[in-house]
């Protein structure tokens, strides 16, 4: 786990939270103002672990991009604790999924790897529901409409998914706009399932 003066450092996010992206509230409204400017979200709440700013984001893109998928302990952690303390019911727990090609490149999906430590600390089960059908430009590069259009038709449904009755919790690393656990929540939406959760481990 990360020592609490680490957590500190990371600028946790503390309540009241927005329910669009799990950040905090920054109003009066029930929205924050960054998701005042967004169309209605496709799920029903959202989580997120910190502000994605300083040591939180320099974590983060040694995670994603220098090797290191021991993060995951730590950050499952984190997030295991923010479910629990919100004492959401979750049925299944479903990550994002990458391109083939670049789980190869990097040797894992990170989403995946947080997603496993959720499901033993909570006891909560971890299924890969999702596909991703071609490989998609890095978001972080691109527009809000490249974003949209970048990921158009990017996720499918596994065959035989049937999420009815089920509470889904969606789990992404990072949330800048929310466009690409939007497409995938979109596609997810297609298995009937009663309540869909989004969380992130950065917000920015």
């Amino acid at each position: 786990m990360f020592c609490p003066d680490c957590r500190t450092r990371m600028k946790p996010i503390l309540p009241p939270r927005c329910p669009g992206c799990g950040s905090e509230l920054d109003g009066v409204l029930e929205l924050c103002s960054k998701c005042m400017e967004f169309e209605k979200r496709p799920w029903d709440g959202a989580f997120a672990l910190f502000n994605l700013h300083g040591p939180g984001q320099q974590l983060i893109h040694r995670f994603k991009y220098n090797n290191t998928p021991e993060l995951a302990r730590a950050f499952g952690g984190m997030a295991a604790e923010i479910i629990a303390e919100r004492g959401v019911k979750i049925d299944v727990i479903v990550p994002v999924p990458l391109h083939w090609t670049r789980t190869f490149m990097r040797g894992y999906n990170q989403s995946m790897l947080v997603c496993g430590i959720i499901s033993v600390r909570l006891g909560i089960p971890c299924r890969s529901l999702l596909s991703r059908r071609r490989r998609t430009r890095q978001q972080a590069k691109l527009n809000r409409q490249q974003r949209l259009e970048n990921l158009s038709g990017a996720f499918a449904l596994k065959k035989g998914v049937d999420c009815r009755k089920l509470s889904v919790l969606l789990v992404d690393d990072v949330f800048t706009t929310g466009t690409t656990l939007a497409a995938a929540a979109a596609v997810l939406r297609e298995a009937g399932p009663e309540k869909l959760y989004v969380l992130s481990l950065g917000r920015r």
